[in-house]
């Protein structure tokens, strides 16, 4: 047949590698690659993506597909580039790549959530003459009449308390209309409008290198290395607005959901465009109702985190990665184990777009390719404001604890600045990476700990809860009342603190304090983080006690102390980037202080104060900590100085995951790869979750091609065992 026309089709689920079917003579003008179909498989239909378009096929009997999936499924010549790329670098089959790239609402064709709003269709006599006694439909009317305009069905029903059965009713009888319209978008409300403002010399020239790479049209990337509070997001703002004057999109990555509702605030303050928000918060259907506002390029903005930048947005003209080196944009759980800022970087090459990575601390690639050349460098070396940098001490708590007489989670030096804010009115924000309110139980007498019967981790007590709870797998158990292990009904004891501890002992302190907690506790809800952050920036609490999402990116004016809890624990994990992670920790909450008018205080508490990299942090000093770290990484040969390929197998049969890893260890070795080091196979720092034992291994490689070698020798995952390869890991550890 001449006008035959055959399609691979990768199929969401079940195999890996394409099928071939017949596309009918009417569907042959609209299928492209990239398309979504429906297409038979055995007795039910599947849902899979167009990966190749051919004129014959060598299959007999093949099956035509069903149907064209909407329109706004089909992804566009570039992103399937991008997809093919992340295929190849992350050594992932496409069918698993795919999947990133069409979100949960386009795989179930979830349409935009529609926004419901209620009004008397009649005079209110009328309708009351028409409900007689009934108290709920009179309620109703009443309120409606009242509100003088639409209401939205979710908040009547809610200020009532009323079911939506009197509503149904009315509208049955006419009484009522009830409307749906698409939902309005945060970025649909109304905000003080703000211009730009008037840069300092250092934002002027970084402003200057990025508009010239922007007028060229074509790919290059920038590396925005800016103190804390140097004004990085006034520089995002003004080159989105030239990208936006260019007519193309600017897609802005920010690395906690915490982090959106500040940024879109911003935004919208500034640009009338509506802004497109993308992330995993979100409902399917408000995400759909962003997809479409994209698609029809109502929409040239794009706000989200890691997975924002996979949205369809049309003529992509720039991409800011805001705190590029903040670990959130690494997906560890699922291949691909991509990297966001890596992905954002290539999705600019292929756009020929520009892409900005913007840090206080940036991450010691991004630097080395900045010094390379390899990235365009753009550094701001002082405050935007005329605020300076915050003073910065680091308590020893060995002495404080000799002060105290014991155990505290205060230094004297710590309570004295809390006291003085209080007293004047300012903020504080306290900073401890440990969440509940005890780390583990234990038996004083036999030793044992509390684990989790799951994971290899010991409970944490939430006083919230009064329940013992694990962090991987969110097993919760009430706490016992005899040891597990030698049943002793003396000597269970709680040891370590979390958030939850600190908040109680401030309490304890200062009565009258007003505390709010940023944990993932206290921000499981929808909207919580933006509740939370709303609450602080309008000063209803005194101290902001909080975890790392406190660390990143948050502007509060009145803010003028923080004080870092324990600063050193991470330092002790066995992996090559834990200095790197206290650096970035440290330096970023300290730039929390004093970033209006006020002037900032930063303690850190420590028991080991003589530790450089605490040195480095206190100074604000990043070239000072490269220049060490780099040193250090280039003598042990770790990145930027080679590859990392990290080879993880996990199962519930210690001795087969264990014994698969050692045979895919002993074959990937016996190829003798030129410039690649395999590492012993061990287990993983969480060497059990959810019920699945965990071994992995490292390699080592200066040369991309030693991947392709390998990936074929690790064996695909099966019932027994999972296998993982994660391509630039970023712990070596975990």
């Amino acid at each position: 047949m001449s006008n035959a026309l055959f399609v691979e089709v990768l199929l969401d689920q079940s195999l890996a590698k394409p099928l071939d079917y017949a596309v009918p003579e009417s569907l042959q003008s609209q299928v492209k690659i990239g398309a979504r179909v429906e297409v038979p498989l055995k007795k039910t239909l599947k849902q899979g993506t167009i990966s190749g378009i051919k004129k014959t096929s060598k299959f007999p009997n093949v099956r035509s597909i069903s149907r064209l999936l909407l329109p706004h499924a089909t992804l566009s010549p570039a992103l399937w580039q991008l997809a093919e790329w992340m295929s190849q670098y992350y050594a992932c089959p496409m069918q698993k790549v795919v999947k990133c790239f069409t979100p949960p609402n386009i795989r179930k064709e979830i349409q935009a959530k529609l926004h419901q709003t209620v009004s008397l269709a009649v005079p209110l006599e009328e309708a009351c003459l028409q409900v007689g006694k009934n108290s709920q439909q009179l309620e109703v009317i009443h309120a409606l009449a009242a509100a003088g305009a639409p209401v939205a069905l979710s908040e009547l029903l809610a200020r009532l308390g009323v079911s939506k059965s009197p509503v149904n009713t009315l509208v049955k009888k006419k009484i009522i209309s009830l409307i749906a319209a698409p939902m309005a978008d945060l970025s649909e409300e109304d905000f003080f409008s703000t211009q730009p403002k008037v840069l300092k010399e250092e934002q002027k020239a970084c402003l200057s290198s990025i508009l010239s790479s922007l007028e060229k049209k074509a790919f290059a990337a920038h590396l925005i290395h800016g103190v804390t509070g140097s004004g990085k997001t006034e520089v995002y703002m003004q080159a989105i607005q030239a990208a936006l004057d260019q007519d193309r999109s600017a897609i802005l990555l920010v690395p906690e959901i915490a982090l959106t509702s500040q940024t879109i605030e911003r935004l919208k303050a500034r640009f009338q465009q509506k802004i497109a928000i993308l992330h995993h918060r979100r409902s399917l259907g408000e995400r759909s109702a962003a997809w479409d506002l994209l698609l029809r390029s109502e929409a040239q903005i794009v706000v989200g985190a890691r997975s924002a930048i996979f949205a369809p947005a049309q003529n992509v003209g720039l991409i800011i990665v805001d705190e590029e080196h903040d670990s959130s944009y690494k997906q560890s759980d699922e291949s691909p184990c991509y990297h966001g800022r890596d992905v954002a970087v290539m999705r600019a090459h292929v756009e020929k777009a520009v892409v900005l990575l913007g840090s206080a601390t940036p991450s010691l690639e991004s630097y080395a390719n900045a010094q390379k050349g390899k990235y365009i460098l753009n550094s701001l070396t002082s405050r935007a404001t005329s605020a300076p940098m915050p003073k910065v001490q680091i308590i020893d708590m060995k002495t404080a604890y000799d002060k105290a007489g014991g155990f505290t989670h205060f230094s004297e030096e710590l309570i004295e600045a809390m006291r003085a804010r209080l007293e004047a009115g300012e903020q504080t924000l306290l900073f401890l990476n440990r969440r509940g309110y005890r780390r583990q139980q234990l038996c004083a007498q036999c030793r044992h700990v509390l684990k989790c019967p799951h994971c290899d981790l010991a409970l944490t007590f939430h006083l919230s809860s009064q329940l013992l709870s694990c962090h991987l797998c969110l097993f919760h158990m009430s706490p016992p009342r005899s040891c597990p292990s030698c049943q002793s009904t003396e000597s269970l004891e709680f040891k370590g603190f979390g958030t939850e501890h600190v908040e109680r002992a401030l309490h304890a302190l200062f009565p009258t304090i007003r505390t709010l907690r940023m944990d993932r506790d206290t921000t499981k809800q929808k909207n919580s983080h933006e509740e939370l952050f709303m609450q602080f920036r309008s000063h209803k609490a005194d101290v902001l006690i909080g975890t790392q999402m406190i660390a990143k990116g948050f502007h509060f004016p009145a803010a003028t102390l923080v004080g870092v809890l324990n600063a050193d624990s991470a330092l002790h994990i066995p992996d090559f980037r834990s200095g790197e992670k206290v650096f970035q920790l440290i330096t970023q909450v300290a730039g929390r202080a004093g970033r209006a008018d006020l002037p900032g205080e930063v303690i850190i508490q420590s028991f080991i104060p003589d530790h450089p990299i605490l040195a480095f942090a206190a100074a604000q000093d990043y070239l000072s900590f490269y220049e060490a770290e780099i040193e250090e990484r280039k003598l042990f040969s770790y990145p930027p100085f080679c590859r990392l390929i990290k080879i993880i197998f996990s199962g519930p049969d210690i001795d087969l995951v264990q014994q698969t890893a050692e045979q895919t260890h002993a074959s990937i070795s016996s190829l003798s790869l030129k410039g690649a080091h395999v590492l012993p196979v061990l287990p993983s720092g969480h060497a059990k979750i959810k019920d699945l034992f965990r071994f992995q291994f490292l390699i080592k490689t200066h040369s991309s091609q030693v991947l392709h070698a390998i990936a074929p020798l690790v064996p695909a995952s099966s019932a027994h065992v999972f296998t993982k390869i994660d391509v630039d890991p970023l712990s070596t550890f975990f």
